[in-house]
């Protein structure tokens, strides 16, 4: 055997072990540890280290995970702006972390960004229908925003999750009952609601009369008459959303509001629904986005869904 053999084997093994002392996954658990052993300082340089040296063979998941765990070092470290980067930058590698998009869109509400927020929110729940926090956070970003309806029906849901203090609010922005004796008039029913109004009284009387004295009008003619009446009646979306909206404002759910909503293809009625965006919105329950998600993206003033009726209309 060479004697120059063992020294090269020697040289190539502290090569070997040398690199892979400067591997990403050797600073990566390095880290990792670090974070255990509550030495944030140790493990932010780790970190930054293993994210260095990172290589395409090294991943997407283990790099998005160092990410993740940076960011979490500089949110406690006050650096907010910093954590969003690494936020980012880990969502844009791992599109399926729940309580990344989480903790991305508590640090926007934060920064003032609250459509942001309020997006990253609903990614976190599509991601995990259970996520209760998430809930509760959206619920507090759609109050900062004056959209008490989604705020409540978010906070319930959270409430229903486990969230105590959502339990509270969900109760303070429920309507207030009317005082007695001060109630508001009771709506007429979609069945028999229309925008034609109804004759003045002394006309109607007249017609009446003149009616009785021949005699040929008969009572199925008179009801024939009232039909024709109601279904003059043209479906508008803003009769779709403004009676939704004083559902929702009356304290039962989304949901309950637009199962109950009558379909403008079966009953054209005031306050009716377009079938079109009936649907969409059970295909997005379907999809599993929460009532108020699906509501807001389908029976608001501009939804894409509603703009048919509203060129008849026209």
């Amino acid at each position: 055997m060479s004697p120059r053999l063992p020294l090269a084997v020697m040289i190539a093994f502290f090569a070997a072990a040398q690199a892979r002392a400067e591997s990403f996954k050797s600073w990566a658990a390095r880290g990792a540890r670090e974070q255990r052993e509550k030495d944030p300082k140790a493990a932010f340089s780790s970190y930054s280290n293993a994210l260095s040296l990172w290589k395409d063979g090294d991943g997407n998941p283990g790099k998005a995970k160092v990410l993740c765990a940076r960011a979490d070092l500089r949110e406690k470290d006050g650096d907010d702006a910093g954590a969003l980067g690494d936020l980012s930058d880990c969502l844009a590698l791992d599109k399926k972390n729940a309580k990344g998009f989480h903790r991305r869109g508590v640090l926007l509400l934060k920064a003032g960004k609250t459509p942001a927020a309020i997006g990253d929110f609903y990614r976190a729940v599509a991601l995990d229908i259970g996520f209760a926090q998430a809930y509760a956070d959206r619920a507090r970003a759609y109050e900062s925003q004056g959209e008490m309806g989604f705020a409540r029906e978010d906070y319930r849901n959270a409430c229903s999750l486990g969230v105590k203090s959502a339990c509270a609010k969900a109760k303070a922005l429920a309507p207030k009952p009317a005082a007695k004796g001060k109630g508001k008039p009771k709506a007429a029913s979609p069945e028999t609601s229309s925008d034609a109004a109804a004759p003045p009284a002394d006309t109607q009387s007249a017609a009446e009369d003149s009616s009785a004295a021949d005699g040929k009008e008969s009572a199925p003619a008179a009801k024939k008459k009232s039909s024709a009446s109601s279904s003059s009646y043209r479906p508008k979306f803003k009769d779709c959303v403004a009676a939704l909206g004083a559902c929702v404002e009356n304290g039962d759910s989304f949901g309950a509001c637009v199962r109950a909503a009558p379909n403008c293809d079966a009953r054209t009625v005031k306050g009716c629904c377009p079938a079109a965006c009936l649907k969409a919105y059970q295909k997005a329950l379907n999809r599993d986005r929460s009532e108020a998600a699906a509501y807001r993206e389908h029976f608001a003033p501009d939804a894409a869904c509603g703009i048919p009726p509203k060129e008849e209309e026209d």
